[in-house]
């Protein structure tokens, strides 16, 4: 009887350490914020190695874009409800609002307001960019292009 009572025991004891190990986030938690910026012509056939799958996406509906070069990449946490805003080019920036952190589905849940458009709230995938094309040039006939990721993602 003791001998069961002390395997109990050990079993909970380690299942009690194990839960608190887990690496486990709520909707709650800080998000880490990517916003890598990102000028497009249609001067030039230059595609930085780092942004060619970006590239290939943002061509299958923008294909006169044909250069793309990485201007800058900030990372920073957030606590979901805070707007924030980060810097781009030229006096320009993008606001934005984490609604919450990664979910059962693993989804985040933000709004952006990218120069010269309005609000776009949507939920994406934890760990993965999501490009925008805005309508915004710079003074050299560059297109901004912001590409963000959020993490931390459920089990990492």
């Amino acid at each position: 009887m003791l001998i069961r009572f002390f395997v109990f025991l050990s079993v909970f004891t380690s299942l009690v350490c194990m839960t608190q190990a887990c690496p486990c986030h709520d909707e709650n938690d800080p998000v880490k914020v990517t916003l890598v910026l990102i000028l497009a012509s249609e001067e030039g056939n230059v595609i930085d190695p780092r942004l060619k799958a970006i590239a290939e996406e943002v061509q299958k509906r923008n294909p006169d874009l044909t250069n793309f070069m990485l201007k800058t990449m900030q990372t920073k946490s957030y606590k979901p409800g805070e707007k924030f805003s980060m810097p781009l080019v030229e006096n320009k920036k993008v606001e934005m609002l984490i609604k919450h952190g990664a979910d059962k589905e693993n989804r985040v849940s933000l709004s952006l307001f990218p120069p010269s458009m309005g609000e776009i709230e949507y939920k994406t995938v934890c760990g993965k960019f999501l490009p925008i094309v805005t309508p915004c040039m710079t003074k050299n006939d560059e297109r901004i292009i912001l590409a963000i990721r959020v993490q931390p993602c459920r089990g990492e």
